[in-house]
């Protein structure tokens, strides 16, 4: 028989959304329980410290200056932050060639093209309204894919196919996946494009895991890991969670978790059509992230940043991560979309073989004997099964949008997805988590 308890709320998942949630409500007199699937905190977020005490990211890793509440947290925790490295060359792979310079190889024409385009992308955006992209002439935008307006919108080819790179690699997906009106939308609750172009400034020296910890440590056992979250059932204006262990009775329950996940929970009575049917439409992008740990930063010797670009072979993007005093050299390697689902097909032997010769033809020989390597594939992970965040086909978000964050009787939705400022970046985690909270706290003071 499981074991009952009563509550307030019920904050289900404890990733940076749902922490938040917790953090806001641990402020009142009201009394709330977190429960999350996992034997850990964080979600998405996931850091591991070496053998030599170096301390890596396999999940979010990067904020930028602009993002003033994960900045405020990772403060009031007593955690550091790192600038991202940028001094020296860039690698930038296009049309087969390998390009070392500090700016993209493109022609001035298919600058200007970029630079003409991406003014129209914020034009566009500033007219939608981040929570009800779906109304307005703007809605039109969702009947075509990333794909269609960038073809229809560019003149040069260099220009498509460098900025086709750079939004694939953000989006994890292919453009011809993803509704014009999704990334419109992720533009207008980021503040444009130069603020996205912006956003790996800084990571935390600590790992991003750090801060997960820190406020799990802090609610201490407010929270129950290794609880997943079986049914619910609403009744009388307050709910039943039933766990394999436990049934929670609370008048609210916030869902911090990405609605793919989401469909796993028997909901008493269904959901309404509209929700049910944008969870299942719901599936997030395939990724894996793998860190190269090498002796020491050898590229930078070259002159080169560890910022790599490729348009061939299994890895998208290359970061440099490495600790501050350059005691290792940390290579992070980003392989999402397409590239992520064909080479998840092989060993893990195998790719990292495959990723190893691109790396060698980026950075040379030294590249091929790395102390370390770590990966992780979070389209394999049970309680994700993808990254970084839900993208949406044509049609989804002007059909179903609205049901993203309205609350449904006593249940209301956190979690980046359903952000109205920097929505599917850790900024907007916090910030739907806080959203959420206030939500919850305004009904009951009611």
């Amino acid at each position: 028989m499981s074991n009952y308890h009563e509550v307030d709320v019920v904050i289900i998942g404890a990733g940076l959304a749902g922490l938040t949630a917790a953090l806001q409500l641990n402020k009142t007199n009201l009394t709330f329980i977190v429960v999350e699937a996992r034997t850990r905190p964080g979600g998405r977020i996931y850091s591991h410290r070496t053998s030599e005490n170096v301390t890596i990211d396999l999940g979010a890793q990067w904020f930028s200056r602009k993002h003033h509440r994960v900045q405020k947290l990772i403060s009031q925790f007593g955690l550091h932050t790192v600038s991202t490295f940028r001094k020296g060359k860039s690698i930038y792979e296009l049309n087969g060639t390998m390009n070392y310079q500090k700016s993209a190889p493109v022609s001035s024409m298919a600058l200007i093209d970029i630079f003409q385009f991406s003014r129209k992308l914020n034009k566009i955006s500033r007219e939608l309204d981040e929570r009800t992209p779906w109304h307005g002439p703007a809605a039109d935008y969702d009947k075509i894919t990333m794909e269609q307006l960038l073809e229809s919108k560019m003149h040069t080819k260099l220009g498509k196919k460098y900025l086709t790179q750079l939004l694939e690699e953000l989006l994890c997906a292919n453009l011809y996946e993803v509704s014009a009106l999704d990334v419109l939308w992720c533009l207008k609750t980021a503040g444009g494009v130069t603020n996205v172009r912006n956003s790996e400034q800084m990571w935390v020296r600590e790992g991003m895991g750090a801060l997960t910890d820190a406020i799990s440590n802090f609610l201490k056992e407010k929270i129950r890991y290794d609880r997943q979250v079986e049914k619910i059932y609403d009744e009388n204006h307050c709910s039943f969670i039933y766990t394999s262990n436990d049934c929670w009775k609370a008048k609210k329950v916030i869902i911090a978790i990405p609605p793919n996940l989401q469909t796993r929970i028997h909901f008493q009575p269904p959901l309404p059509a509209s929700k049910a049917q944008l969870n299942e439409r719901s599936g997030l992008p395939s990724v894996i992230k793998m860190i190269f740990v090498y002796k020491t930063p050898f590229w930078r010797e070259f002159g080169l940043n560890g910022n790599a670009l490729l348009e061939d072979g299994p890895l998208v993007q290359t970061f440099d991560s490495s600790p501050e005093k350059a005691s290792r050299g940390v290579l992070t390697v980003l392989i999402n979309g397409t590239r992520a689902r064909n080479i998840e097909r092989l060993s893990i032997e195998a790719r990292k073989r495959e990723v190893l010769v691109a790396l060698v033809r980026c950075f040379g020989e030294e590249a091929e004997e790395p102390l370390y390597i770590y990966e992780n594939n979070w389209s394999e992970e049970l309680w994700t099964r993808g990254g970084y965040g839900v993208h949406y086909a044509p049609g989804i978000i002007t059909n179903f949008g609205s049901a993203l964050f309205e609350p449904i009787s006593s249940i209301h939705w956190a979690g980046s997805e359903t952000a109205t400022e920097w929505r599917l970046y850790m900024e907007g985690a916090v910030q739907s988590g806080e959203r959420a909270a206030k939500e919850v706290i305004d009904c009951l003071a009611n």
